[in-house]
């Protein structure tokens, strides 16, 4: 398979400079994507990226924003709970802390343990869709996108007004809203929570949150908080234990200059999470712990336009993460980065995008992450896209100071760092389908894991030396005039080992086979019918099939009703070691606009 993929990513590369002089007219802009240092449109776009809509969000059956980027290929959610509850998140077999979060461009990964990147402190009716950008980001974004990264995009100046209530099995409540107002500096606030009394014991959860978006002219301001309370048992050992999360954010987005040719853009962003983790609920004040960390970052991006096929982006950022913690201690550490990225158009239907970053850090050094990617249009129907970049990922606090009675972590841990190639093709034959096909590679070096070798032992973290993973993605979608649609996804994943000698807690749970089908139907009597479908078949030769299914009726304009059957196989499967995932789950509910 590693043989294969490289000739496959070799071969196309070879047939990218060889069609670059083929070049003539590109498809008609499609959709805006940031999957550059500026936003582009499709035709435009050299990295593989999916985009989940607004239309697939208000009728696929997803109960938080974790089950949204399930329906991209190659995405894995390694979830400890429904609703978002704590999910980890995986890019082409990539770990879960090599996976960058965003929420419109403000990364919120979490210094102290990526565990908690899933605390996305965004309801599902304020999203507007969700990007998931494939291969290494570093150039782009510093630290943590290694295999990719995910930016939620929430809505702006969206005039509804909105109420949703639901109820099901297990205890299930919940309850959101959002309120538009009209005039003044606060545009929408949003409110949501849900809870549950578990459908095993010790699994029961409680989640709330807020959020306000405004802004003043052109300059947008967001504050947002999320809460949550829930029973952990088995999250992370063998243990009866239970976990209480915040999580809250706030960010401002002003551009300084607009002219001709330039654009100036200042941003400004502070995070803070707390988390208290109880080992075992019977034992309390035994492996307790309390940590509380922030992370702050401010800095300015230049647009500017050289020529009609000449774009530079110019960026720059400066900021800090610090936490202090009753198991960890306390720690802290400065960044900064610089960035640049040249958009040259070369005919009008081929476009490279060369750049680099730097990024240094008061206890790490610097690094440097180049790319380059690029893209020609073989004919009004077929796209051929190719990338190569350096990426890198700092170890987390968790990854250098955690202590329990199942881990031990190790201080002098160095940087994670990786290249990662691709390529690929986009066939677009009309409005109403779409196809792709894309190979790739990833090279790690220091590569950061829990190891030991043997159960006897604690895991301890330590860099593995080398991880090498090939794999290909595979993909079709076919719509129709009444807003249906039909998408089907293939990923196989193949991973080499240096350490094998090791057990190792992260790296190698990827699945080898993934299978994604997701529909959309519009029936008569205003009914739509939303099917997801997903199949998993990992290196152990464990597998297992997961369907959920969301009907829904609307009465009025305004009035709205719904039904989701979740798991409705009643698939017994674990998506983290030890950790049992619901069975079949109901919830009814009434959606006001």
């Amino acid at each position: 398979m590693q043989t294969l993929s490289r000739i496959a990513i070799t071969a196309l590369w070879i047939s990218t400079s060889a069609l670059i002089l083929r070049a003539q007219v590109p498809l008609s802009e499609q959709v805006v994507v940031t999957a550059h240092a500026t936003p582009v449109p499709f035709k435009s776009l050299a990295r593989t990226a999916r985009v989940i809509s607004r239309e697939q969000i208000e009728n696929l059956p997803i109960q938080s924003v974790a089950d949204l980027v399930r329906y991209a290929a190659s995405v894995e959610v390694l979830a400890r709970g429904p609703y978002g509850t704590q999910s980890d998140f995986s890019i082409r077999g990539s770990t879960f802390e090599q996976v960058l979060i965003m929420v419109d461009g403000v990364r919120l990964n979490n210094p102290q343990t990526g565990h908690h990147n899933g605390d996305i402190p965004v309801a599902l009716h304020d999203v507007d869709r969700v990007e998931v950008l494939y291969g290494p980001g570093s150039s782009l974004h510093g630290a943590d996108a290694m295999a990719g990264a995910i930016n939620i995009v929430t809505r702006e100046n969206d005039s509804r007004t909105e109420v949703q209530l639901s109820g099901g099995q297990y205890g299930l409540a919940t309850a959101s809203g959002s309120i538009h107002i009209p005039t003044g500096p606060l545009r929408r606030i949003s409110a949501w929570g849900e809870r549950s009394s578990g459908f095993t014991s010790d699994r029961d959860f409680r989640h709330l949150g807020f959020r306000v978006d405004g802004g003043f002219g052109e300059t947008r301001f967001q504050f947002a908080h999320l809460d949550k309370d829930f029973g952990a048992k088995g999250f992370y050992g063998p243990s009866p234990s239970r976990e209480w999360t915040t999580h809250t954010m706030a960010s401002v987005n002003s551009p300084l200059l607009h002219g001709e040719k330039w654009d100036l853009e200042a941003r400004a962003a502070y995070r803070t999470h707390g988390d208290h983790f109880l080992w075992d609920v019977n034992r309390p004040g035994f492996a307790e712990n309390f940590h509380r960390d922030h992370s702050v970052e401010g800095g300015a991006v230049l647009d500017w336009r050289l020529a009609d096929k000449s774009r530079l982006t110019l960026g720059g950022n400066a900021g800090g993460d610090w936490i202090d913690s009753s198991n960890l201690g306390t720690h802290r550490y400065g960044r900064y980065a610089l960035s640049v990225e040249l958009e040259q158009k070369l005919q009008d239907r081929v476009v490279l995008y060369p750049g680099i970053r730097y990024d240094r850090y008061s206890n790490f050094g610097g690094a440097w992450s180049p790319s380059l990617s690029g893209l020609v249009w073989l004919s009004p129907t077929w796209k051929l896209r190719s990338s190569i970049g350096e990426s890198f990922r700092i170890p987390t606090f968790t990854e250098r100071y955690y202590q329990d009675p199942n881990h031990r972590a190790e201080s002098d841990l160095k940087p994670e760092r990786a290249l990662g190639i691709e390529a690929g093709v986009d066939w677009l034959p009309s409005a109403h389908w779409s196809a792709f096909f894309t190979a790739f590679s990833r090279d790690e070096r220091d590569a950061i894991d829990w190891v030991r070798v043997s159960d006897s032992e604690r895991w301890r973290t330590a860099n593995i030396r080398q991880v090498q993973t090939d794999g290909l993605e595979i993909g079709i979608r076919r719509s129709f005039d009444d807003a249906s649609q039909i998408e089907l996804q293939y990923t196989y994943l193949d991973a080499q080992l240096e350490a094998e000698e090791l057990l190792t807690k992260y790296v190698s749970r990827f699945p080898r086979h993934s299978f994604s089908a997701a529909t959309l139907f519009a029936l008569p009597l205003k009914i739509r019918i939303g099917h997801g479908l997903a199949y998993k078949r990992r290196l152990d030769g464990s597998s297992y099939w997961v369907a959920d299914l969301r009907a829904s009726h609307q009465f009025s304009e305004r009035v709205r009703v719904f039904g989701e059957i979740s798991n409705y196989l009643g698939t017994e499967y674990q998506e983290i070691p030890g950790v049992d995932m619901p069975p079949r789950w109901l919830r009814l509910g009434l959606e006001f606009r």
